[in-house]
């Protein structure tokens, strides 16, 4: 048995043949492909505009991570200055307490001091008093023998 071709109309069955009932004008040469340059273009301008903002985004991170390092060291210098401050005050209130604790000291020695002063003025002037007493006794004893002596 002979091979059988199968025509059908307006389709060729290999590529050489033309279709049957097509116009009679040539064919028109296979189109070739064109790359879509504007598409790559637009594609690589978008990688290089998400690469610069990674970029950017990388550089604040380190700012940030920068800056909360900055205010956690000021933080703890912070709290270090306010113990300082705190046992300063604690000595401060000390000093204060002994300065008032020597002024207490020195009212009651300059009332001791005193005590000691009247008491003894007190004491001078009751030995005094009585040599006073003894003088005049003496000095009346001895006028009271200068009259019996003088007849």
């Amino acid at each position: 048995m002979p091979p059988r071709t199968i025509i059908v109309l307006g389709m060729a069955t290999s590529p050489n043949e033309r279709p049957v009932g097509a116009g009679a004008g040539p064919a028109p040469p296979p189109s070739r492909h064109r790359r879509p340059w504007g598409w790559i273009a637009a594609c690589v301008l978008l990688v290089l505009v998400a690469g610069g903002l990674a970029i950017w985004a990388l550089g604040l991170q380190s700012d940030l991570d920068d800056q909360r390092d900055q205010t956690a060291q000021a933080q703890q210098q912070a709290e270090q200055a306010g113990k300082d401050v705190e046992a300063l005050a604690g000595q401060v209130d000390q000093i204060s307490q002994s300065v008032s604790d020597a002024g207490d000291q020195l009212s009651q020695a300059g009332t001791d001091a005193e005590k000691n002063a009247q008491q003894a003025l007190d004491g001078l002037d009751t030995k005094l008093q009585s040599l006073k007493g003894q003088v005049q006794k003496a000095a009346e004893e001895s006028g009271a023998s200068e009259d019996s002596s003088a007849p």
